[in-house]
């Protein structure tokens, strides 16, 4: 009777798993025929949508140049306010 107290331990150790198994069982069932909604990723379904695949971003367009001038002009605008506050002067 005392195996009767791995069981619980072996049933936390394979939930992860079990529950990796069954969402893919599940996007094999039931996303299969759409996987043309996720962005035009064939094949994979819902994968691609938690973070896995080809390594492409879903990100913005590249920021224009005069936003990052105007980023590099405040940061050394803070530059010069966080070395006067270490130096101990005031405003």
């Amino acid at each position: 009777m005392e195996w009767a107290i791995g069981i619980p331990i072996l049933l936390l150790l394979l939930a992860c798993p079990l529950m990796m198994v069954g969402m893919m069982a599940f996007g094999w069932l039931f996303m299969r025929g759409r996987s043309g909604s996720h962005g035009g990723h064939g094949g994979h379904g819902m994968m691609m949508c938690m973070g896995h695949g080809s390594g492409e971003t879903h990100g913005g367009p590249e920021a224009p140049a005069g936003i990052v001038d105007e980023l590099r002009a405040e940061r050394e605008r803070l530059d010069e306010l966080i070395a006067r506050a270490e130096r101990g002067e005031a405003r």
